[in-house]
């Protein structure tokens, strides 16, 4: 966690008995693992399919920053480079630099309701078609297809819904 976030982890706003700040570390790597092998997927691979890796790292990093390291961030980028037959730590270092935006904005973006926290999101959610354009031009490839730009809206529209399936936990009712 970045000191400028450091001071202000007392005062997150009241939210409900479904908060995320009190997640289990299981769920939290499990939703993670999840969403890696969401973007397993070969359809993950299409300009007009969001990241769900990047958009679980996203809701991480706010409600739980103690937990999301940019080594975890850095190993997923790789797994997902071994994947996509990607240049070696291409992803990686989009997904470090998502996690780093992400947490200079988290103590904000806790305040807010999924549907705000989405019009304030637009700009990380454009970090890795940005940073992935300017790869493909450093590499020779030229700026590539302008439709992964894309992902970045659908980052936006998917976001509220995500929000709410990543703050259920689904534990078992013991009790009835």
């Amino acid at each position: 966690m970045s000191e400028f976030s450091k001071g202000f982890k007392s005062r997150r706003p009241n939210k409900s008995f479904y908060d995320p700040a009190f997640a289990s570390g299981w769920w939290v790597y499990g939703t993670l693992i999840l969403s890696w092998s969401l973007d397993l997927l070969p359809l993950s691979h299409l300009p007009y399919f969001p990241s769900f890796l990047v958009l679980t790292l996203v809701f991480w990093t706010i409600h739980q920053p103690q937990r999301i390291y940019y080594w975890l961030a850095f190993l997923f980028g790789l797994l997902t480079d071994a994947d996509t037959g990607a240049v070696f730590g291409q992803h990686a270092l989009t997904y470090c630099m998502v996690v780093f935006f992400t947490e200079l904005m988290s103590v904000r973006l806790s305040w807010l309701s999924s549907i705000a926290q989405s019009i304030s999101l637009i700009p990380i959610f454009y970090i890795p078609a940005i940073l992935l354009t300017i790869e493909a031009f450093c590499f020779g490839n030229g700026f590539g297809p302008w439709s992964v730009f894309a992902q970045g809206l659908l980052s936006v529209v998917f976001w509220p819904a995500w929000c709410w399936l990543l703050a259920r936990r689904w534990v078992p009712n013991y009790g009835a």
